[in-house]
């Protein structure tokens, strides 16, 4: 990981992406959506684990197809 001159090491800021409303938990995206309800919090962890595992796959077929022509991946 890269870090600005004079730094030791770089600091992830992260947020609670779990919410309890009335009729279950959520949990939030990047994306800014809100997933769920779910009915606790566990399920919602895991099904947060099952979605950034979902995308990271799709963006990484994604980042496959579109190489750039030169690439010597191809």
């Amino acid at each position: 990981m890269q870090v600005r001159i004079g730094e030791i090491d770089k600091t992830w800021f992260r947020c609670d992406r779990f919410i309890h409303l009335g009729d279950g938990w959520y949990f939030t995206t990047r994306e800014n959506t809100q997933e769920g309800p779910f009915d606790n919090h566990q399920d919602a962890e895991r099904e947060l684990d099952y979605y950034i595992r979902t995308h990271n796959r799709i963006d990484s077929m994604v980042d496959d197809d579109f190489q750039e022509p030169w690439s010597s991946a191809h």
